[in-house]
């Protein structure tokens, strides 16, 4: 256990990981969203709940000022708040939920002083085109896409560990509307949490957010009807091992061990955590957003959940060849 621990400090200090796909005709689907390219909406997850504090990070890297509208839902998809801030072109905000205000375009901040304490979710950032003064996006206003890009970051303070990542960035449609990517649900679809060996991190977090496009106005947003999923975890000698089903209504924060691989469940390696959708999952209105935390020590590491759409059966989509776990 020690070895082993100290390898995955190391590989956590790093970065490094040793991945492979196992069929060549695997491919991960990227279409109409992209954790390094900008969008129209952002979508992040926050938590100010039992010691825990949020940063994000939102910059505009278009050529034009745009109001960037925020909207902070709880894990029951309730609006906890919402307000607007200006980005000029090469703008930059750091917003912290426990302390957050609208701002202007000389970054003065204004209006009414907002708190979220004890609450978690995701918050939706979406940029609207605007006039010279930024005034705050109405009902007529177009959403500008390839404008904002995000990245946030969780901390623990009493567990004194930290871990970050890149915000989900969705695109518009021809009529100008945020849309999901559609997966082909003619393929063996499913949803991939890449995990280091639980039995040697110190501490883990899934957020997992059923994402709905709303025609409302024209933006993404959590959703409270139920997606459930089959779920095995994937080791590295390729050796499935079936887990309870997924449920994901709104926003779900999991831990991996105790949660998403219940107790009597004995998993002593590195893998994978294969989600398989069953009921719930539509194409071009719903999708599934998803990050992994996990700590060891007070090195933390990040992942996005991965999508992989495979003709036929599934393949084996873990390959290690390393005897390091």
């Amino acid at each position: 256990m020690k070895q082993e621990r100290s390898w995955l400090v190391a590989l956590v200090a790093t970065g490094a990981m040793v991945l492979g796909l196992g069929d060549a005709n695997a491919a991960l689907y990227d279409e109409m969203r992209s954790y390094t390219q900008p969008g129209a909406e952002l979508v992040m997850p926050y938590d100010t709940d039992a010691g825990r504090v949020s940063f994000l990070v939102v910059s505009n890297i278009s050529t034009e000022q745009v109001s960037t509208h925020w909207v902070f839902w709880n894990e029951d998809c309730d609006e906890a708040v919402n307000f607007s801030i200006c980005l000029t072109p090469n703008d930059t905000v750091v917003v912290d939920p426990r302390d957050m205000q609208a701002m202007n375009a000389d970054n003065e901040r204004i209006g009414p002083e907002i708190s979220l304490e004890d609450v978690k979710g995701v918050v939706t950032v979406v940029a609207y085109k605007t006039n010279e003064n930024c005034a705050p996006f109405t009902e007529s206003s177009l959403i500008a896409d390839d404008s904002i890009v995000g990245a946030f970051t969780f901390a623990d303070t009493a567990d004194g560990y930290s871990f970050g990542n890149d915000a989900l960035a969705l695109g518009t449609d021809a009529g100008g509307d945020v849309e999901v990517p559609e997966p082909d649900l003619g393929y063996d679809y499913e949803f991939v949490l890449q995990t280091f060996n639980p039995e040697s991190v110190d501490a883990s977090i899934v957020v997992l957010s059923h994402l709905r496009e709303y025609d409302g106005d024209g933006t993404v947003r959590p959703s409270s009807l139920t997606m459930r999923f089959s779920t095995n975890f994937v080791d590295t000698t390729e050796i499935p091992t079936s887990l309870p089903d997924t449920i994901v209504s709104c926003t779900e924060f999991y831990s991996i061990a105790g949660d998403l691989i219940p107790a009597a469940t004995t998993v002593e390696t590195s893998g994978i955590i294969r989600l398989q959708p069953q009921t719930g999952l539509t194409n071009g209105t719903d999708y599934l957003y998803g990050i992994v935390g996990q700590s060891v020590l007070a090195y933390g590491a990040s992942s996005s959940v991965k999508e992989e759409q495979v003709p036929g059966s599934p393949s084996p989509a873990f390959v290690d060849g390393m005897d390091l776990f």
